[in-house]
């Protein structure tokens, strides 16, 4: 698929996933997987779950292989696998702010 973007395909030379630096020219998906999948991390490791878990309690056919994708930048989540899971960990997992720093110009730092 043409559109599909794999966020950490876009990293800078000797950048790692998920902290290091994105290229210059990384679309905007690549900064929303990156966004998404710190975010995820953290909330996690909060709750002091595994993706297994995460996945059981999320329900509705969720895997722990679409967790493991995101964490590991192989994809973007759909909108209702986001859902999903902010419902479970009870915490905001989409940057609303991250349109912004891109309208302006901005490159987020991780």
């Amino acid at each position: 698929m043409p559109w599909a973007v794999v966020p950490r395909a876009h990293l800078a030379p000797g950048g790692v996933w998920p902290d290091g630096p994105l290229a210059p020219d990384a679309p905007p998906g690549a900064r929303l997987g990156q966004a998404v999948a710190l975010a995820l991390a953290a909330a996690m490791e909060r709750r002091e779950l595994g993706a297994r878990a995460l996945a059981q309690q999320a329900g509705q056919g969720m895997t722990h292989p679409t967790i493991l994708a995101i964490l590991d930048g192989d994809r973007l989540p759909a909108a209702h696998t986001l859902l999903l899971l902010e419902m479970v960990l009870q915490t905001p997992l989409y940057p609303t702010d991250l349109y912004s720093e891109l309208a302006d110009g901005q490159h987020p730092a991780p």
